[in-house]
């Protein structure tokens, strides 16, 4: 990339509301983990390599990068696996979450000092116990947590399938309201035309159910779209019945971009799906 490229898509950005800035400051990263529950030896660790941040952003103090491993900051936000920016010899307040070196192991602590004056290193979840520092201890704390970077998680193809589902059906359902009114002689064109000879069972007339209830305004009781479909008169195919249509699978009652989920392997699903696909391109 260019650095007119990259420009252009700063001020891209920018305009967006976005408010970018260039990575230009190096920060040493450290891939040795500090704990956020019982110390471990991590203060003699050597940089494992520098991760690139904008100027602004660290402003020009001493930072690195380490991260998070546990589940004793969890209340305070801070999980395992996340990217802790870490402000060296920085001055320490009640509530900042510090690491500290305690008898040479570090570990990930909140800084408080109470009314005695004695000072506790505090875990953010109540299933640790604080850590009082008294004299017979070498604490030295080495710096405090002033940013949290989250792991980006990726979302799972279950909860993406479901959502981009719910945003077709509520298209269906918007449609509905623009649905074309067909007549009986149109829709006995339509029909013929799309079963063919195709339609050998009864039973196939749960593959036009949810479009002609969708965009020919046919009612979706059982009851009553057997009676609208059989008043058509199609003498050539088997009569519907509400029977039918209330013991068929239910994955034939859904919209049919949603049948291919039901992993349903059958020369008759086949049959169905493809009458389906058939009126759905004549009614559009």
């Amino acid at each position: 990339m260019t650095e007119q490229e990259l420009q252009e898509i700063i001020a891209l950005l920018g305009v967006q509301g976005w408010n970018p800035q260039v990575c230009d400051t190096p920060v040493p990263v450290y891939d040795s983990a500090v704990p956020c529950g019982n110390p471990s030896d991590v203060e003699s660790a050597y940089p494992d390599g520098a991760f690139w941040l904008p100027g602004d952003l660290v402003k020009r103090e001493s930072v690195v990068i380490i991260s998070a491993v546990g589940d004793s900051m969890v209340d305070a936000g801070i999980e395992d696996g996340d990217q802790l920016h870490l402000q060296l010899d920085a001055a320490i307040r009640d509530g900042d979450q510090v690491v500290a070196c305690i008898n040479g192991e570090s570990t990930l602590k909140s800084y408080f000092r109470d009314s005695d004056g004695t000072v506790w290193l505090v875990a953010c979840n109540e299933n640790y116990d604080a850590i009082e520092v008294t004299e017979d201890m070498e604490v030295r704390i080495l710096g405090k947590v002033v940013k949290c970077v989250k792991n980006t998680p990726s979302s799972s193809f279950r909860y993406l399938q479901r959502a981009v589902n719910r945003t077709k059906t509520r298209r269906i359902e918007g449609g509905r309201q623009e649905e074309k009114s067909y007549t009986d002689d149109e829709l006995r064109c339509i029909l013929r035309r799309v079963f063919g000879s195709e339609m050998v069972a009864a039973a196939d007339w749960v593959s036009v159910y949810r479009l002609l209830v969708d965009k020919c305004g046919a009612p979706s009781s059982h009851t009553a779209f057997a009676e609208f479909v059989n008043a058509l008169e199609l003498d050539e195919y088997p009569p519907c019945s509400r029977d039918l249509l209330r013991k068929a699978d239910a994955i034939y009652l859904r919209p049919i971009y949603e049948w291919g989920t039901a992993n349903i392997r059958s020369s008759a699903h086949d049959r169905r799906t493809a009458i389906a696909r058939r009126l759905k391109r004549a009614l559009e």
